[in-house]
């Protein structure tokens, strides 16, 4: 119930008593009365404001949380692409230093896995397996050992392939074989009178 409604019903009991307002009690029990119910009516009034006031709050206080989750999320989602493109960035720079850096591939002496030696690990002398942390003495060999390298591998004997006229098998003779001798077809023991083919 309200304090006006509480308020008029005192006053309708006063009323009801039937209490002389000429005397000085009646006067003094009328206008206390009379204040009740303006009082009432006006903390009626205040407790309604009030409530709407709280309800308003409220209803701000549900719209700024939604207006931070939005703006958190937003500067959230911008921090991880910022650091994305930072990252990708940083990966690009890095593939572009490796692009641009010539390398050597190696066989690491320890593990036989593939290393890549760039100019600043020749420069140093050795480099670091990758796969088992061995570090190895790295250089390039000289123009003149590669071509003696190669010499090497070419300095073999030389081979004639010979078809024999009687029965028409194909043997592999040295030159030294055909050259100092009289060389027969093993596969029929004849003579071979022969015309040769370097191979």
């Amino acid at each position: 119930m309200l304090m006006r409604e509480k308020a008029a019903y005192l006053k309708g009991l006063v009323e009801g008593l039937g209490i002389d307002e000429t005397t000085k009690e009646g006067k003094v029990i009328k206008a206390m009365s009379e204040l009740l119910c303006e009082m009432a009516q006006a903390i009626d009034g205040i407790d309604e404001d009030v409530t709407q006031a709280y309800d308003q709050i409220n209803d701000l206080s549900e719209e700024l949380e939604d207006l931070e989750a939005d703006l958190y999320e937003d500067d959230e989602e911008a921090d991880e692409d910022e650091a994305d493109d930072a990252e990708e960035e940083e990966d690009e720079d890095d593939n572009a230093d490796v692009a641009s850096e010539p390398y050597y591939e190696v066989a690491c002496p320890a593990c036989g896995e593939t290393v890549y030696v760039s100019e600043d690990d020749l420069d140093a002398g050795e480099a670091i397996c990758p796969s088992c942390k061995v570090a190895f003495e790295v250089a390039l060999a000289d123009d003149e050992e590669a071509e003696d390298e190669e010499a090497e591998e070419d300095d073999g004997p030389v081979q004639y392939e010979v078809t024999c006229p009687a029965c028409g098998a194909t043997a592999v003779f040295e030159e030294g074989d055909l050259l100092d001798g009289e060389p027969t077809c093993p596969n029929c023991g004849k003579p071979l009178d022969f015309e040769v083919t370097e191979e």
